[in-house]
């Protein structure tokens, strides 16, 4: 099955420089064999910048752009684990400890709460043309301001469109 979430820029910059091979949900929203594409969300512009800058990169060095689906993922194995349990499988490979520092177990805990799902990054890609919000406001008449997840379950003829439309894209495998 194929998704659509919305991922801070932070991590989707760390997923497309193979930084981040683990994602973390609070629930099970994949299945492994998924293809999840990423829309490249804002988040916090502080985080990103003294992320890039603790990597030797500036901002103007960034893979994606905000506001635009810039490419995705297959989804790996899928693991549910408590919150200590599933910090000390991912603290390294979560993008976390490299965005949080010390502070990495306190947000984890307060996002997932008793327990989550990480699910392991595979065959990341970026689109040699990333999907622009004018884009999909012309093509299928929706202004995003933050995509949370659109997946192929929906009945939505535009999202099922959408979704067609990712798949044919050309991509560069990382």
């Amino acid at each position: 099955m194929e998704h659509v979430i919305a991922l801070h820029q932070v991590y989707a910059e760390l997923i497309f420089r193979g930084l981040k091979t683990v994602e973390i949900r609070k629930s099970r929203a994949f299945r492994e064999g998924d293809t999840v594409f990423l829309y490249i969300a804002r988040g916090n512009p502080y985080e990103l910048r003294d992320t890039l800058r603790r990597l030797g990169l500036h901002e103007e060095q960034t893979l994606t752009r905000r506001g635009t689906i810039a490419g995705g993922f297959e989804v790996g194995e899928v693991i549910k684990a408590d919150l200590d349990t599933l910090w000390e499988m991912t603290k390294e490979t979560s993008g976390l400890s490299l965005v949080h520092g010390e502070n990495g177990k306190k947000w984890l805990g307060e996002y997932i709460k008793d327990y989550g799902y990480a699910f392991t990054v595979e065959r990341p890609f970026l689109f040699k043309e990333p999907v622009s919000r004018g884009e999909l406001k012309e093509k299928y008449g929706v202004h995003v301001e933050g995509i949370i997840h659109l997946s192929r379950k929906t009945r939505k003829e535009w999202v099922k469109s959408l979704i067609e439309d990712l798949l044919t894209r050309e991509v560069v495998y990382l």
